[in-house]
């Protein structure tokens, strides 16, 4: 049975802390309650163990939305309240990370705060536009039915990220396999055969040489190797956070042969897509594009996005508004102002979002096709090189017995 780590305060005013067993945090709060003591902290107490560290993104994943969601939607339409809903919630989820959200925001509704507000304390693992949604949810009193909205749209998200991903799967493993044969051949094939040859006497070409001193200071200076690895990845992830450096990167994917057009569908893709599940929650276009600029993972996009927020303001339609970011399909000002003039803006950015993610999806699969190639090539370079400098003095040395 879990431990749960509690914060109280008496009638008296008298602070106190400490640790409850209990099955579920309802449990434990009941408990705490037959005491008349008023609860400020109940968390789920996970120790102190390296295990328990949280590495990573504090962002809960896409499939722990999708349940959340899900499970709260259809708690909520059978018209269980939200406390219990998040307590039952509470015992179902696997995730720490989404066990200890839950846990929080149920202790802050114990609280007296709204679930809106609750969410809201949860800014930066939760996204804005559940946060948004759920607040839009409350003051409209269609909560489950936007809980359900919100699991179809994590849902379709999950479905496309999942398509990039395995699509992604077969040009990882191929750079893999390159890298373990080339430093194979070089730790262990190559030097037995330098030894051979220079024991027989022969001359070695360039080509040899250069290898021979490559496959040396891999086996001698291996550790160099690794350290100059980890700095370069290092500083790649340092200039790409940067301000400079994010641009340069976002500006770079957008313009990139084969991979731009994947990354331009896979953001035209969003943006409709979470603009139009925004709109059908009641949100209004302005909050719409303001919650969406963050979740295209692209600066350049989140800068112009930006700048079409603060025209939208000053009273310019979306449609006319977005028509300077010309990294968007020309489709979507066309289907944009099609759903401005008949009122029908959230659907028709619903299907618009459907075709995008088809040609995101078919996109990418065109920028896997030709990754494929170029991996195979440089994978037969460099084995052709290591083969060719062991080659060339056993060649040689053949002449000369002859």
């Amino acid at each position: 049975m879990p431990n749960f780590r509690y914060q109280v305060i008496d009638s008296a005013g008298k602070k106190s802390e400490g640790l409850i067993e209990a099955a579920t945090i309802g449990e434990a709060t009941r408990k705490l309650k037959t005491d008349g003591k008023y609860i400020s902290s109940l968390t789920l107490d996970r120790g102190s163990g390296i295990a328990n560290i949280n590495i990573g993104s504090p962002m809960l994943k896409t499939k722990d939305l999708v349940l959340i969601s899900r499970q709260l939607a259809s708690l909520l339409s059978a018209g269980i309240t939200v406390v219990r809903a998040l307590d039952m919630l509470y015992q179902q989820l696997d995730s720490k990370k989404a066990k200890k959200c839950i846990g929080e925001v149920y202790e802050s509704v114990q609280g007296g705060r709204s679930l809106s507000e609750a969410f809201r304390e949860q800014k930066g693992v939760i996204p804005n536009i559940m946060i948004s949604m759920i607040a839009a949810g409350e003051e409209s009193g269609r909560l489950d039915e936007v809980m359900e909205r919100l699991a179809e749209h994590f849902q379709k998200a999950q479905k496309l990220k999942n398509k990039v991903s395995s699509a992604m799967v077969y040009p990882k493993i191929l750079a893999g396999l390159t890298l373990a044969v080339s430093v194979g051949l070089l730790t262990f094939l190559v030097p037995k055969i330098g030894d051979t040859i220079k024991s027989l006497g022969g001359e070695l070409p360039t080509l040899t040489k250069c290898l021979l001193s490559i496959s040396g200071s891999l086996v001698h200076y291996w550790y160099i190797y690794i350290a100059v690895a980890a700095l370069l990845v290092y500083g790649f992830k340092v200039w790409k956070s940067s301000d400079k450096g994010g641009e340069q990167w976002s500006y770079l994917m957008l313009k990139m042969p084969v991979v731009g057009k994947a990354t331009r569908m896979n953001a035209a893709a969003r943006f409709t897509r979470t603009v139009s599940t925004l709109l059908k929650s009641g949100i209004s276009v302005l909050q719409s594009v303001e919650i969406t600029e963050k979740s295209l993972d692209n600066l350049i996009l989140e800068r112009k996005l930006a700048e079409a927020r603060v025209e939208i303001r000053k009273g310019t339609s979306l449609s006319k508004s977005i028509r300077g970011i010309t990294e968007f399909p020309p489709m979507i000002y066309a289907m944009v102002s099609i759903g401005e003039e008949s009122g029908t803006l959230d659907s028709i950015l619903d299907k618009a979002a459907d075709f995008f993610e088809d040609e995101a999806d078919s996109a990418t699969a065109k920028m896997t096709a030709a990754l494929e190639p170029i991996m195979i090539i440089i994978m037969a370079i460099i084995v052709g090189l290591v083969v060719g400098g062991i080659a060339m003095p056993i060649f040689t040395m053949a002449q000369w017995i002859m």
